[in-house]
């Protein structure tokens, strides 16, 4: 496992449930590629302020730990992976 090198902040949407990844813009992605790179202090202030006053477009935001290597962030926890990338098993459709 990678040294944790960045923070992002994460949280999902309120309307459908998704992951959410806070851009360094401050505005949303559904995309952990988009996220923007912060100190813990910064990722800690973001995500409280976030759960104060966005309440309505996400639910629980909190900052995760993070190894960038080569423009690709990596989540340091089995969770926070699964998150950003999906089942880890293939979903069967119906038909």
């Amino acid at each position: 496992m990678a040294a944790a090198t960045h923070w992002i902040v994460t949280g999902n949407f309120t309307e459908d449930g998704a992951v959410a990844w806070r851009r360094a813009d401050g505005t949303w992605s559904r995309r952990i590629a988009d996220a923007g790179l912060v100190d813990e202090p910064t990722a800690k202030a973001q995500s409280t302020a976030s759960g104060a006053t966005e309440q309505r477009l996400i639910c629980d935001p909190y900052g995760i730990e993070v190894a960038v290597a080569a423009g690709v962030i990596d989540p340091l926890t089995a969770r926070q992976r699964i998150r950003a990338n999906g089942p880890t098993i293939q979903i069967r459709r119906p038909d």
